[in-house]
């Protein structure tokens, strides 16, 4: 199993100090340029790794793109995984992406670190009318909800675990869905937000999808930091317990804040009966803008 075992914070300005020795032999990332970002993480593991790896995840297909080679999830144990120390991009890689590569690398009994840079703003959507709401313009409609192998199984009959966003027509595509019980959803918050008030936004922002299941549902609301994978992974574990008591499969949606999702993957490889759910929607260009803190997570494999 894969474990937290130190977390460094930094300010971006803080973190590049040109280092006389590479400190990662191997980067893996997604090199397509969506903000401000995407555009410090890629100056950021070149000037700290000696390779950098493109990642992608092909849902189609079942498999995972490693530098142009496919390969598919049952098979994907047969990838050669160079030796030295590994970089996870996490700011630019998805959750499928993110999900594969901790699979594989518990599975090959590596450690590795990831890291994530906190943007300053996202993008809100221009809106007419006197609405005082806020909305954030982030992505399109993807494939919708699909559960993502090998974490699948029965999901009439689970518990149902939505971490909130600032996108609650998310939220509306699982409540819309035939698959999934919403009646007993618990929906976790990040609280607290990467910037104070932001928990707000998240909530104004679903605030339609709540009282759309406020008469059929019991909707329960967890929190944990925005960008606390950690503390994120033992709220994670509650709603698990709950689950195995009452011999039901958790269905996970890490729909909210990148770090919650790392949780996600991190809980996902290290239990079994528990089935990751993503909507592939399509990242925006220019969905947020500057970038604020950098995080760096060491995981240690662990027998």
């Amino acid at each position: 199993m894969i474990n937290v075992q130190t977390w460094r914070t930094e300010f971006v300005n803080e973190a590049i100090q040109n280092p006389k020795t590479k400190t990662y032999d191997l980067t893996y990332t997604d090199i397509d340029k969506y903000d401000d970002r995407s555009d410090w993480s890629l100056n950021y593991i070149s000037k700290y790794s000696n390779e950098i790896i493109t990642v992608s995840y092909c849902p189609q297909t079942v498999s995972l793109i490693i530098n142009n080679n496919k390969y598919g999830i049952r098979k994907l144990s047969e990838y050669n995984l160079p030796k030295g120390k590994i970089l996870i991009d996490a700011t630019t890689l998805a959750l499928p992406e993110i999900l594969h590569l901790f699979h594989l690398l518990n599975d090959k009994k590596r450690s590795f670190d990831v890291i994530y840079v906190q943007p300053t703003s996202y993008t809100e959507l221009k809106t007419l009318g006197i609405d005082k709401i806020k909305l954030f313009d982030l992505s399109d409609d993807g494939l919708g909800i699909q559960q993502v192998p090998p974490y699948i199984g029965y999901s009439a009959h689970s518990m149902l675990f939505f971490f909130l966003g600032f996108e609650g027509h998310r939220l509306g595509s699982i409540i819309n869905s035939d698959e999934f019980d919403t009646r007993n959803i618990t929906c976790l918050l990040g609280t607290p937000p990467f910037k104070l008030g932001w928990e707000n936004r998240t909530l104004s922002n679903n605030y339609k999808q709540f009282t759309e299941i406020s008469s059929s549902s019991n909707t329960r609301f967890k929190f944990a930091g925005a960008n606390d994978p950690i503390q994120t992974y033992e709220i994670i574990n509650q709603v698990y317990q709950s689950a195995c008591y009452e011999k039901r499969n958790l269905c996970l949606a890490p729909f909210g804040t990148k770090p919650a999702a790392i949780a996600a993957a991190q809980f996902a490889v290290n239990n079994k009966n528990v089935v990751m759910l993503y909507d592939y929607v399509k990242k925006k260009n220019k969905r947020s803008t500057g970038q604020d803190l950098i995080h760096t997570w060491s995981f240690q494999y662990t027998d």
